[in-house]
C-alpha cells in the first residue's frame, strides 16, 4: 500500500512539473538602481573558447572565486567600484563581484536602438527585458 502511495505521489509530481514547464515567465518588475553590461572587448579578444572571467564572493583581492559570468550582466547605476570590482547579480539573485575591467555597457548588434533593462522576472530569478 505505501508502494502505491508513492506511486502516485511521484505520478503526480511529474506531471506538475512538466505543467509548470508550459508557463511562461515574464517580467515582476524592473530592477531601479540597476543597469545592463556587458563582457568588454578586451576580454573577449581572446577568442571565442577563451574560458568565462572569474566572479569573487567579494571586493576584495582576497575572496575566494565563486564561478564565472557570461552574458549579460546586472551591475549597479552607476558603477560603484571597490578595489577595482563592481557587485554584479547573478540570475539566481546570489550578489557576487567581478573586475571592473571585464565589464562595458550593453548593446545590441541587431537593434542599436535597444535598450536593456534588469528585471526580477516571474519565476522568481533574475533577468532582463529590452525596449526599442
Amino acid at each position: 500500500m505505501n508502494i502505491a502511495r508513492l506511486w502516485i505521489v511521484l505520478s503526480v509530481a511529474t506531471v506538475s512539473a512538466a505543467s509548470a514547464q508550459g508557463i511562461p515567465v515574464t517580467i515582476s518588475k524592473r530592477l531601479a538602481g540597476w543597469q545592463c553590461m556587458a563582457l568588454a572587448s578586451d576580454y573577449t579578444t581572446q577568442g571565442a573558447n577563451a574560458p568565462l572571467p572569474p566572479v569573487y564572493a567579494g571586493p576584495e583581492s582576497s575572496a575566494p572565486q565563486v564561478g564565472t559570468a557570461g552574458g549579460v550582466l546586472i551591475v549597479p547605476d552607476p558603477l560603484h567600484p571597490t578595489n577595482g570590482r563592481t557587485e554584479m547579480i547573478w540570475p539566481n539573485g546570489k550578489r557576487v563581484w567581478i573586475d571592473v575591467k571585464l565589464v562595458t555597457p550593453w548593446h545590441s548588434l541587431n537593434d542599436p536602438a535597444a535598450v536593456c533593462h534588469p528585471a526580477l522576472l516571474s519565476n522568481g530569478r533574475y533577468g532582463f527585458t529590452t525596449t526599442g
